[in-house]
């Protein structure tokens, strides 16, 4: 599975997915391990990734702008560990598309985070 997360300063996020070699652009603000362009490869993934999806897009449903220390907190509560599973989430990554930065944290340590200046 190979897809990016891609957000601009208008507001706009999609995910980029490739499927039989095609890319696929979908409209959305969260993305997890699973796929989300619609056809034959649409939704597969572990049930916790789809869990963690539910999870986010709900929080962000709830209030939109939780700000950059919200954002973190709602990605390390739906990491890999909050589920039992037996490896880590590899990464995570926090936009400010104001500032145009973006916070990496890397293996589930959500108390450092690498800051990156587009």
């Amino acid at each position: 599975m190979i897809h990016f997360a891609i957000s601009d300063a208008s507001g706009k996020n999609v995910a980029v997915e490739y499927i039989n070699g095609e890319m696929c652009v979908t409209q959305t603000k969260v993305m997890t391990n699973f796929y989300l362009t619609e056809g034959e490869k649409y939704g597969i993934g572990s049930k916790q990734s789809h869990t963690r999806y539910d999870i986010l897009t709900s929080l962000l449903e709830e209030k939109e702008n939780i700000g950059q220390n919200g954002m973190r907190d709602a990605l390390s509560s739906v990491s890999k560990k909050n589920f039992g599973e037996f490896m880590s989430t590899e990464w995570s990554a926090v936009f400010d598309k104001t500032n145009l930065t973006v916070t990496y944290y890397h293996r589930e340590n959500y108390e450092k985070g690498y800051r990156i200046e587009l």
